[in-house]
């Protein structure tokens, strides 16, 4: 009973660092239409902002915030050269422009940082082990369940439920009647970009303590967060959580019950599932004229 517990609440504190993850990929690729490959680049630049400022001695809980801001202010600068070039182009010229630019994040971070693995140094808050049915689990991946479910409502209530996200959407449907408003559409699609970068450092920051820090874990965390937006159902913030427990769940156990072939199953598993099921699990309703 105890180890079915401490498994099933690994599977939701890796969901959840999916669910953030996945949630800052689909904001850009369902709201703008619009490819970001270099959004795991993001990631991990919000991981080595979180190490090196657990680090530092400062604040602890800062970090976050600190890994959110650098990760959005790159998104941002990137954003007007030369992402927004690109925002009309082909996808197939987004994905060359913005897979070239996660090569490059990827090496500067390299330079920056270095080449080995880089692990945060937690503070005592979130260090430490609680006892479920006489089984150990870990405090900080407890921390990271609470902070993924919290995080997600709250990008959901800013998107569905307040009048910044309606304009947004609306921007989206028709951006020319928008503008005859008075409303800045450039501005307004910047800011998105912003939040989706550093939705991307936010989540690495916080995986931080999972994962740790290092070269290569930018593509790993893309291609997880892409089968999560693609498994959940482009378009749908409810297809984005259902992908992320869907593959969260799915790595999880299948390295429990099949520790040697665990990828190998859970993505094979993930592609027959989109061949019978090509619009995800929960696609978004279709307006019929």
């Amino acid at each position: 009973m105890g180890y079915a517990i401490v498994q099933t609440l690994n599977a939701l504190s890796f969901s959840a660092l999916l669910l953030l993850t996945g949630l800052g990929l689909s904001v850009v690729l369902s709201l703008m239409n619009f490819v970001n490959l270099a959004h795991g680049g993001f990631y991990l630049l919000g991981s080595y902002v979180a190490v090196l400022w657990l680090g530092s001695g400062a604040p602890w809980w800062l970090a976050f915030p600190a890994a959110f801001l650098a990760a959005a202010l790159a998104g941002a600068a990137l954003e007007r050269f030369p992402l927004r070039r690109f925002y009309a182009r082909p996808q197939l010229m987004q994905v060359l422009l913005t897979y070239g630019l996660s090569v490059i994040l990827a090496e500067l971070m390299r330079w920056g940082f270095g080449a080995q693995i880089l692990a945060p140094e937690l503070p005592a808050a979130l260090r430490g082990v609680v006892f479920l049915f006489d089984m150990p689990f870990p405090v900080y991946r407890l921390f990271l369940i609470g902070m993924g479910g919290a995080l997600g409502l709250l990008l959901w209530l800013l998107l569905d439920r307040t009048l910044w996200g309606a304009v947004l959407r609306a921007a989206v449907a028709d951006r020319g009647i928008v503008e005859t408003l008075g409303i800045d559409t450039r501005r307004l699609f910047a800011l998105v970009l912003a939040l989706s970068a550093g939705l991307g450092g936010l989540s690495g920051a916080l995986g931080a303590g999972m994962l740790a820090a290092y070269p290569g874990l930018d593509a790993e965390v893309l291609l997880l967060a892409l089968i999560t937006v693609v498994v959940g159902g482009l378009g749908s913030f409810g297809g984005t959580v259902a992908g992320a427990l869907a593959v969260g769940f799915a790595l999880t156990f299948s390295k429990v019950w099949l520790p040697e072939f665990a990828n190998a199953a859970a993505f094979a598993a993930m592609a027959a599932f989109l061949v019978l099921r090509p619009q995800g699990l929960i696609a978004p309703p279709l307006r019929r004229l």
